[in-house]
């Protein structure tokens, strides 16, 4: 699975959230937060609809093959 996402969100803080494995009803995700002030981890769960909202809203774009992802390959 492990499809990446970079989140829209504040200035100065890269977040981006990948998709780890499918269960009913979503995904188990990790979402990783990077700053000035570090690298920020977490594990969530994201459902199917919350995903496609913000898949069609914008605030999610998919980070494709050729464009690497410093902080998830470091």
């Amino acid at each position: 699975m492990n499809r990446q996402y970079r989140v829209k969100g504040i200035a100065g803080i890269e977040t981006y959230i990948e998709l780890l494995t499918e269960t009913e009803g979503g995904y188990e995700s990790r979402l990783t937060s990077i700053s000035e002030h570090g690298i920020r981890e977490s594990c969530e769960f994201i459902s199917h609809e919350l995903l496609e909202s913000c898949l069609r809203t914008g605030y999610l774009t998919e980070v494709t093959a050729d464009e690497p992802v410093a902080a998830l390959t470091a």
